[in-house]
């Protein structure tokens, strides 16, 4: 397989309700509208499996405690992913789209924030919580619906955010199609409703 595979899971497949619950238990003001599942071309999932194996061997664990499910927030600047999808369009060449990007090739390293000033190394970063994900989702706030996805992150430690140095360390498994409603623009909004009604 050269080029990634988009499918659009059903809603009564058990991995599409556990993703969805998790999502909306951390970020009730969320509303998950689409699941899609990733399969990344070959050459970059035994990239990723060669890695794993490395890591395993090396320290003497089995691939299922190395592995962490991970979210990832990002933005897209073409059609939405559903549209996509849809009406089958291939994946765009902007390079501030993160979306088709990731869905190209894979994550790429990002400098990694750190709050010493030296500190050069590049890195990917992800969170086991999606609430902690969100505003890089949220980056285009005019943009809906927002997106996320969901990695398959290898550390031989687990953790509430892991930053890795290496690209085959991560794999996208999921995107996360959403529509969020702040809670404080919500609250605005009701404010002037109420007045005008008045």
């Amino acid at each position: 397989m050269n080029q990634t595979k988009i499918t659009l899971l059903d809603i009564e497949e058990p991995i599409f309700q556990e993703l969805r619950d998790q999502f909306t238990m951390a970020i009730p003001e969320a509303t998950v509208t689409r699941i899609l599942k990733i399969e990344m071309p070959e050459r970059i999932i035994k990239r990723h499996q060669k890695f794993a194996a490395k890591m395993s061997k090396k320290h003497k664990t089995d691939l299922q405690t190395i592995t962490h499910s991970m979210f990832y927030g990002a933005t897209y600047y073409c059609c939405d992913p559903i549209t996509r999808l849809e009406t089958k369009a291939e994946l765009c060449e902007n390079k501030e789209c993160t979306m088709c990007g990731i869905l190209r090739k894979g994550n790429k390293m990002r400098k990694a924030k750190n709050r010493w000033w030296w500190w050069k190394k590049s890195a990917i970063s992800s969170s086991n919580d999606p609430a902690n994900s969100l505003t890089d989702s949220l980056k285009q706030r005019d943009q809906h619906p927002y997106i996320m996805f969901v990695l398959d992150v290898l550390s031989p430690l687990p953790g509430y955010t892991l930053k890795v140095f290496n690209k085959a360390a991560t794999i996208p498994k999921y995107l996360i199609i959403f529509e969020y409603i702040d809670p404080d623009e919500h609250i605005a909004k009701r404010i002037i409703e109420l007045s005008v009604n008045y």
